[in-house]
């Protein structure tokens, strides 16, 4: 098993950084893909230690090929170089849509390496983007995807809840400041969830547009799709509070569609990491 370091170029001019994991050259493919695009979340990157560490080694050690990866969103605030300057990126700045550039770039640098059936797998964010990527790209060097835990972004949904009258408040905060020309005001905000925002990035991925809502995306993915959600998280976390069923209900009608509910599982899958990759491994094999 190899790893290396590895760099592509956006369409945009952005320099992305992974790190890709080869099997050995006598291992046998057993999976549907000879190579794994492992997509980070919110505020992650290639480099920190999560699931993907192990879950990559899985791979390779079943003749799929694991390339963890950076998009434009890694880390909470990050200076990206392009184009003989930097930028401001990370989760705080990102715009969502622009996952479309940084995913195109890496299926497109694996085909050049000589892979012929690639799989997204992202996990939180990058589950959406993943589902966004492929729902408005459908790109057919990718064969399957596997979306982890991918967050709901629902305006509507977060208004009706409890803490309902919070987010409304943060949102109309946020949509001001944008009106008054300060889209790159930084809040730390604690609806949906806490993390580090500008206001300009909050209103355009929580708008009641609701742009980003994953489940809009579900009937326009052509190739297989797996969704994993923890129970434990739809329990207690806003971004998953009834989407189980949510799921369940948006997919009856698209047989390429598949959903598995993980018991006990956080948002991290923190005790339920070999439950997880059973149903993985078990519906990659099967395609």
């Amino acid at each position: 098993m190899r790893e290396y370091l590895v760099r592509v170029d956006t369409q945009d001019g952005l320099q992305l950084d992974g790190a890709l994991k080869q099997p050995g050259r006598r291992r046998k493919r057993r999976l549907a893909v000879d190579a794994m695009v492992l997509v980070h979340g919110n505020g992650g990157n290639f480099y920190h230690r999560s699931m993907f560490d192990e879950y990559g080694d899985k791979l390779a050690a079943l003749g799929c090929a694991a390339l963890r990866i950076n998009t434009r969103g890694h880390d909470m605030i990050a200076h990206t170089t392009g184009n003989g300057d930097y930028r401001r990126s990370g989760t705080t700045y990102e715009v969502i849509e622009e996952c479309r550039l940084d995913l195109r770039a890496w299926v497109a640098w694996l085909r050049a390496s000589g892979h012929e059936s690639i799989g997204l797998w992202g996990h939180s964010l990058g589950a959406v983007k993943s589902i966004y990527y492929m729902a408005l790209e459908r790109d057919a060097k990718v064969r399957a995807v596997v979306a982890t835990s991918p967050p709901r972004f629902s305006y509507r949904a977060f208004s009706a809840m409890s803490e309902g009258q919070e987010f409304v408040r943060l949102f109309t905060q946020m949509r001001r400041l944008v009106e008054e020309g300060k889209p790159q005001t930084i809040v730390d905000v604690m609806v949906p969830y806490p993390y580090v925002a500008t206001a300009g990035q909050y209103v355009e991925k929580y708008g009641p547009e609701e742009r980003y809502n994953f489940l809009a995306y579900l009937p326009r993915v052509r190739c297989p799709l797996l969704v994993t959600i923890g129970t434990a998280e739809a329990e207690t976390l806003m971004t998953f509070r009834g989407l189980p069923q949510e799921v369940r209900e948006t997919i009856g009608q698209h047989p390429n569609v598949s959903f598995a509910s993980i018991p006990g599982a956080d948002h991290f899958y923190s005790e339920q990491r070999a439950q997880l990759w059973e149903v993985v491994e078990t519906w990659l094999a099967k395609l």
